[in-house]
């Protein structure tokens, strides 16, 4: 596997490895509850039996076939079909495209994205999302099963390599301008139906006011899950040789640490543990399940051992 591109081909392997995993405390909690119907009697996608006409009947559920043959007046009932819908939201912004070890984050991200996608394939019919970038971003509505699962990682593909190559993804609908954060949080609110599963896969370093504000507003109605992908480097430096100094930017200021030096190892490590803190205080005020992933090891086995 590659440690800066993403394959359509690599993606589609977690369609088989998925159900290896499923197992997984930590998956299982990520699945969705749908994909089973009610008894409630009413107009349904899921036919349930004819009988004879009651007052109060739908007139369009009338069974012509039936009526004519039997003389008497027969309805159609219906068993109402409840799925939940599934919504992955892909943070493919710049502070995604960074790796110290292993792979890119973004490249991690696009994996955990096709592995929670196969995953709910077992759970409910319908998959779609928003993936945000710096050449803009792409909206998906939920289709039903392999299908949704295909365009979602098909677009997931297209825009991280397109972005890795400097190049604007081509297509006729959703590509313009950089989306935050906040606005991919803000577009979902109006995307999807209440009740949904909506699943963030970011680093969350973007996560401003406007942004919490949102994850706010979107938790009232659906259930969140936030996986965090974060690089080892994001959070304590090696110890190395005292003479050497690392550039660090943040794409507009520059600086240099020195990982060498103790009291630098020290001071870098509680600002990572406040950042840290910070972020797990905000999902822990929304009640968001909080899941955490490093770029700098295998998925797979990372999921696993959270189960165990």
């Amino acid at each position: 596997m590659s440690a800066i591109e993403v394959t359509i081909k690599e993606l589609q392997q977690y369609s088989y490895q998925a159900n290896s995993v499923l197992a997984s405390k930590t998956l299982a909690r990520a699945q969705l509850a749908g994909g089973h119907l009610s008894p409630i009697k009413g107009r349904g996608m899921e036919f349930n039996e004819c009988r004879q006409y009651q007052p109060g009947d739908d007139i369009r559920s009338i069974d012509w076939r039936i009526t004519a043959r039997t003389g008497k007046t027969y309805s159609k009932l219906f068993s109402e079909e409840k799925e939940r819908p599934v919504y992955v939201l892909l943070d493919l912004s710049s502070s995604m495209y960074f790796g110290s070890q292993y792979r890119l984050k973004s490249v991690q991200a696009c994996h955990l994205t096709a592995l929670l996608a196969w995953a709910t394939k077992h759970k409910s019919d319908r998959v779609g999302g928003i993936i945000i970038g710096e050449f803009g971003h792409k909206e998906l509505k939920p289709q039903r099963q392999q299908r949704g699962i295909m365009q979602l990682l098909n677009e997931t593909v297209a825009l991280h390599n397109a972005q890795l190559s400097h190049k604007k993804l081509a297509s006729d609908n959703n590509v313009a301008t950089p989306e935050s954060l906040a606005g991919a949080l803000t577009r979902l609110r109006i995307l999807c139906k209440t009740g949904s599963h909506i699943m963030i896969i970011s680093d969350f370093l973007n996560l401003d006011d406007k942004a919490q504000k949102q994850l706010a507003l979107l938790k009232r109605h659906n259930e969140i899950e936030a996986w965090q992908i974060f690089d080892p480097l994001e959070l304590s430096l090696p110890e190395i040789s005292a003479n050497v100094r690392l550039a660090v930017s943040d794409g507009q200021q520059h600086g240099f640490v020195s990982p060498g030096d103790a009291n630098s190892r020290q001071k870098y490590q509680q600002h990572a543990d406040i950042k840290q803190q910070a972020l797990r205080q905000v999902m822990n005020r929304y009640g968001i399940r909080h899941h955490k992933i490093s770029s700098g090891e295998s998925l797979l086995s990372q999921i696993k051992s959270k189960g165990k």
